[in-house]
């Protein structure tokens, strides 16, 4: 996948400034320069690691960076970030402002694989103070760094805008290594907005930069793989625009025994991103061997991004050959691990592919994919103005030309000042937002009340027909029926002088039966037109006329009853909209996942006049613990009773059917 791809390839770029302050030949301390500790599996270097911090007691800031170093090569970011503090304090005590910087920075590294925005702030910290320094490559490194966090975040713009700041510092070529990879993160931010044509002019420029580095130093390659970094970056634009062959040409240049000797985390990257490609490309041959081989080496180093990359890779690459079982399989791992290391758009990326391999869970994995990619879209903009504040709250003007006599003083000052800020801006932004839900929340009762405005309107229309209805009836049985019979009548008795017994009898009796049958058609008319319908609003109706609609429609039989005391006249018309959505919403839910047979809807009224609303069905249930069950239809419901402050109980077991439980609050007129 060329997302992916193009991730690994950018880690290799960083790192390549990332660890600038940590190159092995920097460590002076002979004990990591030892063949004995050099051989040792990476558990046995930890191990061995561990027994060092534990037992020894390190005034040497030199020392105890190096062996931060050692932790973070090994992946121990946290054990890295422990030694780190300990060097900040010891720095801190001696007053050493370049070693508090620099440990700023070291635990700005650790943190950028999982704490994103803790790095962020800590880069700033070290930015912060190399400005008071005037340190002027420094000041570079850091704005690059946040350049790079802001470029995995997905403010591509603002990354930009960082780096452009950044390459002022390096534009004088007095550091090629960080103008490498600043063009080459540059190249990254124009392929992520597609603009392809760029990115491989930034990317050119990085080769440039390389072949120049390579004339000054012959050993360049001793310390970076920068080859490795320019291959897979052009084989990643090559892939994105189908040039497939172009694209493997790139990775099999660099792709060797060696590499995996001296770089597996490079030879790692070079596998993977080949045995995708050829995938991509349609040959199949030994991709699956190449993308096994990556995920094996990554599992031994413990590489959680990798693992996740291969993961991806294996599912693509199974959905083809259209093994669904296995696909399924690494799929749902890498769903698992991007979830862990809250990799968003792995995430999309694998649900995405649920979607398409697993058909019996298509449509959840598909709703799962959609909210995730709303949650990210809206993560990103709250990530953007996190960064900005953090930039806000950190940034200091500083007189560059002030002797520093005492630092110390100094950032306690602008820490306090720094703090004060963060208050006001917190206070603020509270209120702000505050303001915005209750804007919200009157918009939304306001909407309420409009639709149940309509419902009434409706229903009070559909009253005043019935009532025109029965007139016309009325009408037509006084006026047309009643005339033919009192016709009818007039002529039998006319008739009726005839002198034989018993015909005469006869004809008396019909005069008699028709006598009967106009009194009872006055009276049915006489009922009609009198009768009081009551062509106002009823509430209980409406309820009742939707429930019966729902028995029409689906195969769960809905049954709906409801205390005749209620006074639904002294209920306000919030509450009354908030049952009949509620009832709405449950019913809807019913029908579309629950597979019940029945349904019971209860309207009561206890013991303290609050109103009660009880449903309950008998179907499949759900789990409430998880929350991969809560769909837009009980976020609704928990919404609209929060909103009248009414109590709400879910209860619900897979097979053992669900309760939906709402009380009222005694909301009057």
């Amino acid at each position: 996948m060329s997302k992916i791809i193009f991730f690994i390839s950018t880690i290799v770029c960083f790192l390549s400034l990332s660890c600038t302050p940590r190159k092995s030949n920097d460590i002076d301390s002979a004990v990591f320069n030892d063949n004995a500790y050099k051989n040792k599996s990476r558990k046995d270097k930890i191990t061995y690691l561990d027994s060092i911090a534990n037992n020894f007691n390190f005034s040497n800031r030199a020392f105890l960076f190096d062996l931060s170093s050692e932790y973070y090569y090994l992946n121990s970011y946290q054990k890295s970030i422990a030694v780190c503090n300990k060097a900040l304090q010891i720095s801190k005590v001696a007053k050493d402002t370049i070693s508090i910087a620099r440990a700023y920075s070291y635990i700005g590294d650790c943190y950028e694989v999982s704490h994103k925005d803790s790095a962020y702030f800590y880069y700033q910290k070290a930015e912060r103070i190399y400005r008071l320094l005037n340190k002027k490559e420094k000041i570079g490194k850091m704005l690059f760094n946040k350049a790079y966090i802001l470029f995995f975040e997905g403010n591509y713009v603002e990354s930009e805008i960082e780096l452009s700041k950044s390459l002022q510092y390096f534009k004088d070529g007095l550091n090629p290594e960080m103008l490498f990879s600043a063009y080459n993160l540059m190249g990254c931010n124009f392929e992520k907005l597609e603009e392809f044509d760029n990115a491989l002019k930034y990317y050119q420029l990085a080769k440039d930069v390389l072949q120049d580095l390579r004339k000054k130093d012959k050993h360049l390659d001793k310390n970076y793989n920068f080859n490795v970094t320019s291959a897979l970056n052009f084989s990643n634009i090559y892939e994105k625009t189908f040039q497939y062959d172009k694209s493997i040409k790139e990775l099999r240049s660099v792709f060797n025994q060696e590499l995996k000797k001296q770089w597996p985390n490079d030879y790692v990257a070079v596998l993977g991103n080949l045995g995708h490609t050829k995938m991509k490309s349609g040959d199949l041959v030994g991709v699956e061997v190449l993308l096994k081989e990556a995920l094996k080496i990554s599992k031994q180093d413990l590489n959680e991004t990798n693992i996740l990359y291969e993961f991806i890779n294996l599912g693509e690459f199974y959905s083809i050959v259209k093994d669904t079982q296995q696909s399924i399989n690494y799929l749902k791992q890498s769903l698992k691990l991007a979830e862990k290391i809250k990799a968003g758009e792995e995430i999309k990326t694998a649900l995405k592919l649920l979607s398409k391999v697993d058909y019996r869970n298509d449509s959840f994995y598909y709703k799962r994919y959609i909210s995730v990619n709303d949650s990210l879209t809206k993560l990103q903009r709250k990530t953007r103005n996190k960064y900005a504040r953090i930039e806000y709250e950190t940034s200091v003007v500083e007189d560059e030309n002030k002797v520093l006599s005492n630092e110390k003083l100094y950032i306690l000052i602008v820490s306090l000042s720094l703090i004060l800020i963060l208050i006001c801006i917190l206070i603020y932004r509270y209120a702000k937002n505050k303001k915005k839900e209750l804007e919200f929340i009157k918009q939304q009762r306001l909407a309420d009340v409009a639709i149940f405005e309509l419902l009434k309107e409706h229903q009070t229309q559909i009253g005043q027909a019935k009532v025109m209805e029965q007139n016309r009836i009325s009408r037509e049985l006084h006026d047309g029926v009643m005339n033919k019979l009192y016709g009818v009548r007039l002529q039998l008795g006319i008739h009726n002088e005839s002198n034989v017994d018993a015909v005469k009898e006869k004809r008396l009796g019909y005069i008699d039966l028709l006598q009967d049958i106009e009194k009872e058609i006055r009276t049915i008319s006489h009922d009609l037109h009198t009768a009081s319908f009551d062509a106002h609003f009823e509430y209980l109706s409406l309820l009742t006329d939707f429930i019966h609609q729902q028995n029409e429609f689906g195969t769960t039989q809905f049954t709906f009853d409801c205390d005749a005391s209620i006074d639904w006249e002294r209920i306000s018309g919030l509450v009354k909209i908030t049952i009949y959505r509620v009832i709405q919403e449950a019913v809807f839910n019913v029908n579309k996942y629950a597979e019940a047979e029945g349904c019971t809807i209860l309207l009561s009224q206890n013991s303290d006049s609050r109103i009660q609303l009880v449903i309950e069905d008998n179907g499949k249930g759900f789990d409430t613990a998880s929350n991969v069950h809560e769909g837009i239809g009980l976020k609704n419901i928990k919404e609209r009773a929060a909103l009248v402050k009414a109590l709400l109980v879910i209860d619900s077991e897979l097979g053992r059917g669900t309760k939906i439980e709402v009380v009222f609050a005694n909301d009057l007129k």
